[in-house]
């Protein structure tokens, strides 16, 4: 008996947390016959080399010699735990940041640019831990340890559930997106087409219940 194919996939760590096997069981649903065996890494996927099928990526969508769908923009804005709220205080207006511990990713610049944006002064924003992968920023702040600068796609499931909520209306739009890469060779594949529509009509899905959620599109 030959065994199901395998689709291989390259998956920034914090994307694939947060937002990709959460939903897989969706996929295995659908496609039952298909295994998706996710590797998660920083590193950019070499498709001549590597045994990668697709790439999920972060960025501005230059990757030469392949095929890519844009999946979903994103736009950056303060979370908070309703726990960390209940210790400290609420968060009536931006300048009350200075009361919390902020919690940041390896893009520490996004901070500065959300203060300014928010007409902000005064507060700190190098001050508090710091993580190298967004989605630990996640677990961090579901667990009232401070505010993290929520990026919309990795925090909209919990946005959705209440572990986490927006305090303020003001949105930063993030330079980069997320994109689904593959090799032109494997445009047909019929794995590689069943992963990449579902990808799209989970991006969709997303975006949709993003605005649901916080009234902005994403």
């Amino acid at each position: 008996t030959l065994s199901p194919p395998a689709l291989c996939l390259s998956a920034l760590d914090s994307i694939a947390a947060s937002w990709l096997v959460p939903r897989m069981g969706k996929f295995r649903t659908l496609y039952p016959d298909i295994d998706v065996r996710i590797s998660s890494t920083d590193d950019v996927v070499d498709f001549s080399s590597d045994d990668i099928d697709m790439a999920l990526r972060y960025g501005h969508g230059k990757y030469p010699g392949t095929e890519k769908v844009l999946l979903m923009t994103e736009t950056l804005f303060p979370v908070v735990s309703p726990l960390l709220l209940d210790r400290i205080g609420p968060l009536e207006k931006p300048s009350d940041l200075a009361r919390f511990p902020l919690l940041h990713d390896d893009m520490r610049d996004d901070w500065a640019a959300w203060m300014d944006a928010a007409g902000v002064k005064g507060v700190d924003v190098s001050r508090g831990p710091s993580f190298s992968h967004s989605n630990h920023v996640l677990l961090a702040a579901v667990a009232g340890e401070g505010v993290a600068l929520g990026r919309s796609v990795l925090v909209v499931d919990n946005l959705s559930t209440g572990l986490l909520v927006k305090p303020f209306d003001i949105d930063l739009k993030a330079h980069h997106a997320y994109y689904a890469v593959y090799p032109k060779a494997s445009a047909r594949r019929p794995k590689v087409v069943a992963f990449r529509d579902w990808l799209i009509r989970e991006a969709a899905e997303t975006a949709s219940r993003f605005t649901e959620v916080t009234g902005i599109k994403m």
